[in-house]
């Protein structure tokens, strides 16, 4: 069964109830994705869902949206099951997104207003009692707070509501589902711009390896690009013995010349894609790619 709900945008910019459609586009794109997501983290693989547009009306510019569920094959079986009891359907998923009403993950970033979080306190409900620093409280259930955590799904409120927001003479986003509504203002929209992404160390580790150089920097800070035989990156330089050396022209290097080192290879994850980092801690020597033909030489 389909559930419905309402995505208005109002202001000056849409008296003639027009939107411009590279203004549109990206934030329906984005509700796609905000159900896609928060279905996968509440749901799982055991049910899909999908967003379509169902109908327009005159007065502002309003999209009427219809969120369609369906069970996949394998949990069809297991009807009866708690597994299949405990699935979010789509009028409940409306409601933990907060697309609708005062709750829900918009209602919680709606009243945090960029606040930093003090604490959240696990209630005996199974609920969370989210305190700012004012001593504010909101209680949010747990499928709020599990949202909420995510970057992609507040990436997705963002592309909703703070991007629309932010062009001129558009002054108000607007929610409706079963009767209840929430409106968001241009003066609020900042409070739905995505927090940015904190970058975590998964690996370190050295190596003694042999590198061909593709590229020379000799700019201060500069980074060379290397070949290790299978692949080309850049690697910032860190022993200062040899910066010295290339600085005053006491070594010579050209391209494809070969050097034995000790790497250093990080990586990262942000925002969900691993990011690699290299640096050279040591020079341990220097191999010219001049080749020199081997003579019979005798002593």
């Amino acid at each position: 069964m389909d559930e419905f709900f309402k995505l208005g945008y109002g202001g000056i910019a849409l008296e003639r109830n027009e939107m411009d459609v590279k203004d549109l586009a990206p934030a329906l794109l984005a509700v796609g994705e905000l159900f896609e997501n928060s279905n996968q983290i509440l749901n799982g693989e055991r049910v899909r869902i999908a967003v379509k547009i169902k109908a327009t009306e005159p007065g502002s510019v309003e999209v009427l949206l219809s969120v369609t569920q369906g069970l996949l094959d394998q949990a069809k079986t297991l009807f009866g099951s708690d597994e299949v009891t405990a699935i979010i359907n789509a009028k409940e998923l409306i409601g933990v997104l907060g697309l609708g009403g005062v709750g829900g993950v918009v209602g919680l970033i709606k009243f945090l207003k960029k606040r930093p979080i003090k604490s959240i306190v696990e209630l005996d409900t199974g609920d969370y009692k989210v305190e700012v620093e004012n001593g504010e409280v909101k209680i949010a259930t747990k499928k709020e707070i599990q949202l909420f955590r995510f970057l992609n799904i507040r990436k997705s409120i963002e592309a909703v509501i703070s991007a629309p927001l932010s062009r001129e003479g558009v002054d108000k986003v607007k929610f409706e589902h079963d009767g209840k509504k929430i409106e968001i203002t241009k003066e609020e929209a900042e409070y739905f711009t995505a927090p940015e992404a904190e970058e975590e160390l998964i690996d370190e580790r050295e190596i003694e390896t042999n590198l061909q150089i593709v590229n020379i920097s000799f700019q201060e800070e500069g980074k060379w690009r290397f070949s290790d035989g299978s692949s080309t990156f850049f690697a910032e330089i860190s022993d200062p013995d040899f910066v010295r050396r290339v600085q005053k022209n006491e070594k010579y290097f050209a391209k494809d010349d070969v050097l034995k080192v000790f790497l250093r290879r990080k990586q990262f994850l942000t925002n969900g894609q691993i990011k690699t980092e290299y640096s050279i801690n040591k020079v341990l020597d220097h191999r010219s790619a001049a080749v020199q033909i081997k003579l019979p030489f005798t002593e």
